[in-house]
């Protein structure tokens, strides 16, 4: 079996593969990565070509149109490249982002509420003026009919 080139595109969907535990079908690769429909099959393709994941369809994943979808599940001997070599990230270890969910609320709230306050003033304040510069302009144009 020859040697796998390590494309873009195949570190993108090993990639969205691996971050669904392993295991994902076409759809969840789509939504995690901008690879095209052509694309996604020719991985794999790829990648089954090479061991790196098991192909199958599901009755568990079935489309609106009635079809049943493709699921990769990475192999042992991917799962082994990926961790033992860092194959995702260029030389390091991926790592799981640890997100501070009561924080990340907290910016929202305030986030939401530096909307709120930008909304209140421009439907106000801002509007109030635009409307009186509004009303000068008026003022300042000569009447119809008038000659100048």
């Amino acid at each position: 079996m020859s040697h796998m080139r390590n494309t873009v595109e195949t570190r993108a969907f090993v990639a969205a593969v691996y971050e669904c535990d392993g295991s994902a079908s076409t759809s969840e690769i789509r939504r995690r990565t901008d690879l095209t429909g052509n694309q996604i099959h020719h991985q794999y393709r790829k990648l089954e070509d090479h061991g790196w994941v098991t192909v199958e369809k599901p009755d568990s994943h079935v489309t609106e149109s009635g079809s049943r979808m493709k699921v990769a599940t990475l192999t042992e001997k991917a799962l082994d490249e990926i961790e033992n070599k860092a194959y995702l990230s260029g030389g390091q270890q991926p790592e799981r982002t640890h997100i501070d969910v009561v924080e990340l609320a907290e910016q929202l709230d305030e986030l939401q509420a530096t909307i709120e306050e930008t909304h209140d003033y421009v439907s106000t304040t801002l509007f109030r003026r635009m409307k009186k510069n509004s009303e000068r302009l008026e003022a300042l144009k000569p009447c119809e009919g008038s000659s100048e």
